[in-house]
């Protein structure tokens, strides 16, 4: 069997898993397929600049962007060169060395001068027993290998700027719930929080209420994500005026 066919037969299968067997639900989808394909024969992060959200969260982004914005984001790579290339500035903090080196050498390959890229990286925390992942003053990770650490510097990192300064503010990285806490007071009125994989409830557990009585409007996103075989969910959750 071909490539092409087998892909298609993944992809098919995909659907099924994700979203059952319904056709009318899964022809939504089947507008992602080239895309998806492409990314699994070209995982190349970097080189495609795109973020690791899935498509239509892509999609939504494309649509929303402006020249003028400015964009802060947790966790770095394909995102930080879409938006690059997109809007006014990209301020990124990363908590692993070894990508901010690859994503920097890139960024000078390029010769792209409207990013930056912080390292941040964990920190060891004595009462990390005591803490909670879903908490949004916290700062801790539910990754084992930063088990009994703390992100708050990462997390922090934006408070460097004033408030209601970023058009968009993109939680993709380490101690998501706590940047959530922290980033919804940079971002501009009318302006948008995005927060990746909240298919993870405990994500949303104390973000969202919080959110939602501030009077945030949310929008999720569903679907297939490049370089993956499974959907997964994003949401953005939009600042009220």
């Amino acid at each position: 069997m071909s490539i092409i066919a087998v892909r298609l037969q993944d992809y098919r299968a995909m659907l099924r898993a994700e979203i059952g067997t319904s056709l009318f639900r899964q022809l939504r989808f089947f507008r992602y397929y080239r895309r998806w394909k492409k990314s699994l024969k070209n995982p190349d992060v970097l080189n495609n600049q795109i973020p690791w959200i899935n498509f239509p969260a892509i999609d939504f982004l494309e649509r929303y962007h402006r020249p003028d914005m400015r964009v802060f984001e947790y966790g770095g790579g394909g995102s930080t060169l879409f938006w690059a290339s997109r809007v006014k500035a990209v301020i990124t903090v990363e908590h692993d060395e070894q990508w901010v080196i690859k994503l920097a050498n890139k960024l000078q390959q390029l010769g792209i001068t409207n990013a930056e890229v912080h390292h941040i990286s964990a920190e060891p925390d004595s009462g990390f027993g005591r803490k909670r992942i879903t908490s949004l003053t916290d700062c801790i990770s539910d990754d084992p290998l930063h088990h009994g650490k703390h992100f708050k510097r990462y997390v922090n990192k934006i408070l460097e700027f004033p408030d209601a300064y970023f058009d968009i503010v993109v939680v993709d990285g380490r101690a998501r719930p706590s940047c959530v806490g922290i980033a919804r007071l940079k971002v501009k009125p009318g302006g948008l929080l995005l927060l990746d994989n909240t298919e993870r409830d405990y994500y949303l557990a104390e973000a969202w209420p919080l959110l939602r009585r501030q009077g945030w409007t949310r929008l999720d996103f569903f679907g297939p994500v490049p370089y993956l075989y499974h959907f997964c969910k994003t949401t953005a959750f939009l600042r009220k005026l």
